[in-house]
């Protein structure tokens, strides 16, 4: 019999209430379980309607591969990456849209990947609506950009889209060094000098900052980030323009002999090199 005052169903209910280290641990359960089962819900509506095979429903979609063409992983924010991994980027878009690719490191200064004259694939500008690999394929092979070596501290990638060409990037293009399929016979990717006349200097030089504000404001957004891949962020006081951003390192011990933010020289260029006459004495 219950003591007095107190009723039938408190005491069924204290009965039955679990200690409070069980209740504790279901609460700590529940609390790790929901954000991973929203997380995932969130993954899977990107994957069907960002990145799949038809136009992404919802915006512009981008998520940078590094590898090879098939085994390949997704890229995470600071990661740490051998030198020279390759990288490409997949895009989605409801609708065509202008899109811009640049890296900046001190060692590099800011680089153009993505458009640039000199990189021949098949891939038009504009991009098309639904899914592109950038930076596209040249002969039936996959071209790739790639971390190069020796480049310190770390990497940015800025991605920028729009509807309309975006001005103040248009305006940067010919100023910046560039991934370029146009040095060598065999169309491999290279970096090289802007095709710059005159008095026109070379913008985004090593050691410098973002050579545009809007880059600038896209890299802040992402400094912090965790999830750098899916849906493009839109950009605070610029309709209709979307950007997203990541970073890496180069793992250590990883990085080819040579001079700083230079490659080992290609087979190509070795064959070139080769070839050449020696260079005669100069007369004094």
């Amino acid at each position: 019999m219950p003591p007095a005052g107190t009723s039938r169903s408190s005491v069924a209910a204290s009965s039955t209430r679990p200690p409070p280290e069980r209740y504790l641990r279901s609460m700590n359960a529940r609390l790790l379980v929901l954000p991973l089962l929203a997380a995932g819900v969130a993954f899977a509506a990107w994957q069907s309607g960002g990145l799949g095979r038809g136009p992404a429903a919802n915006g512009p979609a981008a998520t940078w591969r590094v590898g090879g063409d098939v085994d390949f992983t997704q890229a995470r924010n600071w990661d740490e990456l051998p030198a020279e991994s390759r990288l490409r980027l997949s895009w989605n878009a409801p609708e065509p849209m202008h899109v811009y690719v640049f890296g900046k490191s001190a060692t590099d200064g800011t680089l153009l990947l993505w458009p640039a004259a000199e990189l021949k694939s098949d891939l038009p500008k504009p991009l098309p609506a639904g899914p592109s690999v950038l930076p596209g394929k040249r002969a039936d092979k996959e071209l790739a950009w790639s971390t190069r070596s020796l480049v310190l501290p770390s990497t940015t990638y800025v991605v920028v889209a729009a509807k309309e060409p975006v001005p103040e990037l248009e305006a940067l293009l010919p100023k910046l060094r560039r991934w370029s399929t146009s040095v060598l016979p065999d169309g491999s990717m290279q970096v090289t000098k802007p095709g710059v006349t005159g008095e026109d200097p070379v913008d985004g030089v090593p050691g410098s900052g973002w050579p545009a504000p809007l880059l600038q404001q896209v890299a802040d957004l992402f400094a912090a980030e965790t999830l750098v891949n899916g849906p493009l962020r839109a950009l605070p006081g610029r309709s209709g323009v979307f950007g997203s951003s990541w970073s890496a390192k180069e793992k250590p011990g990883t990085a080819k002999i040579g001079e700083p933010g230079k490659p080992v020289l290609p087979e190509a260029m070795k064959a070139l090199q080769e070839g050449l006459p020696a260079p005669t004495p100069e007369k004094r």
